[in-house]
């Protein structure tokens, strides 16, 4: 498989998240995924979809409307526990991990501080990691 460059674009106004890959030897898009927000549709009817890595870096001039980050492209089992800081039940926490789907696995990462906070806040015990994959809690408010 081809390395991937993966960017982060959110909608300032509205919150939108996209996330875009696209294949680092020719630039091509790989995949999209909307992590949250309904205005990709806008993008296909007026045909501004970044279809190449180029197109991409040239909405950087659109930074009063978006903001676009590279992203971690290591959204592995192990870089993730290595984050959560809590080593129980590795095995089973493992298994739960490679059944999300990558826009899942971007959720635990992103989420993760906040939990962390929240946990600070209430004075909670942390969940172990595959309670906390299983129960889906990356998609809680905290």
């Amino acid at each position: 498989m081809s390395e991937l460059i993966t960017y982060k674009v959110t909608f300032k106004e509205t919150a939108d998240e996209w996330l875009f890959q696209y294949r680092k030897d020719d630039g091509v898009i790989y995949s999209f995924f909307n992590l949250k927000g309904r205005r990709v549709l806008k993008l296909l009817e007026n045909v501004q979809f970044p279809g190449t890595k180029n197109e991409m870096e040239n909405w950087t001039k659109y930074k009063h409307l978006v903001t676009i980050e590279m992203v971690l492209n290591d959204y592995s089992f192990e870089a993730f526990w290595k984050v959560y800081n809590l080593k129980v039940k590795k095995e089973a926490s493992e298994k739960a991990y490679e059944k999300l789907n990558l826009v899942e696995k971007i959720k635990c990462f992103n989420s993760l501080k906040k939990y962390d906070e929240f946990l600070i806040k209430t004075g909670q015990a942390k969940a172990h990691l595959v309670t906390w994959l299983n129960q889906k809690r990356y998609n809680d408010e905290y």
